[in-house]
């Protein structure tokens, strides 16, 4: 399938072939085919400079869940031909979404694949703004004590970001090889658009690390509040111990039950020795209360 742009000054176009096709029409002219299930074993966007081509791949993270499965094709950048190599029909997706969309004046297959990456990242600021806004909310909460889920909540973030931060950084590499071969090609007018692109893919892996740093930063205030909680129980445990402790050291004393005790035998003894109970237990309080051990 081919998809054609009409300019004054020259024409270009974008094909789309499955594996196979790019097999029959192209293994003898390019070194790489794609072959077999290649497409599936793409993991990185990148790009890679040949003589008078530019050969790469594409593992773009889908928005609704960056840290699923990719859309994954490869490509060829001509002179006046920019081939994608494809099974699923996701690269013709995005060329239909991409009609009226046209930034550039076409006029070489390079600026064909300059505004299909521009595409690909039109409203990424955006976007990561809502994870920005997500982890804010996840600090609201976490500041109100609603810890539930919380782990899984931006353990589920996290590996978004990690996509993502991924992602960026393979296109900022994308964006500088394509700057550095208009560059050795003498064309300044796509050596300044890729240099702008690899500029704005870098603002963005910038802004994901800055959200990977913020759910660290909650990680760290989240684990903090467990070991306050921690540490509360831990000092309810220690007064309540430290308040019985003398009065288990009476009941084991006059436990002992010896024949020759006065206290077992005077009418007095169980008032008196509760009496001292109590005191003791006031008097542990109030120390506790002085020492503000009960805030």
């Amino acid at each position: 399938m081919n998809y054609k742009w009409e300019d004054s000054q020259k024409s270009c176009q974008i094909e789309l072939l499955t594996p196979e096709e790019f097999q029959r029409l192209y293994a003898e002219k390019f070194p790489r085919s794609f072959k077999g299930n290649e497409l599936e074993q793409i993991r990185f966007c990148k790009a890679d400079r040949f003589y008078q081509r530019v050969s790469g791949t594409f593992s773009i993270p889908r928005k609704k869940d960056p840290s699923a499965e990719k859309i994954r094709f490869g490509y060829y950048l001509l002179e006046d031909t920019l081939i994608f190599i494809e099974n699923n029909g996701e690269v013709r997706r995005i060329l239909d979404e991409m009609q009226g969309y046209q930034m550039t004046d076409i006029t070489s297959a390079s600026l064909l694949l300059f505004d299909f990456m521009e595409y690909l990242i039109k409203d990424d600021m955006l976007y990561l703004q809502q994870y920005e806004e997500k982890l804010t909310q996840m600090e609201e909460m976490l500041l109100d004590g609603e810890l539930k889920d919380f782990n899984r909540s931006l353990l589920e973030v996290r590996k978004d970001l990690s996509a993502l931060s991924a992602y960026y950084e393979q296109l900022s590499d994308v964006g500088e090889t394509l700057q550095q071969n208009a560059a050795e090609l003498g064309d300044e007018q796509d050596k300044f658009l890729f240099g702008l692109y690899y500029e704005r893919a870098e603002r963005l892996y910038a802004m994901v690390q800055n959200l990977k740093e913020y759910s660290m930063q909650l990680r760290e205030m989240h684990q903090t509040q467990i070991d306050i909680r921690q540490n509360e129980i831990m000092k309810i445990l220690t007064v309540v111990t430290t308040i019985f402790m003398p009065l288990t050291l009476i009941a084991g004393w006059y436990g002992m039950n010896f024949k020759n005790m006065p206290e077992l035998d005077a009418k007095y003894g169980y008032i008196v020795v509760s009496a001292i109970c109590l005191a003791i237990v006031a008097v542990e309080v109030w120390i506790f209360r002085k020492k503000k051990w009960f805030e």
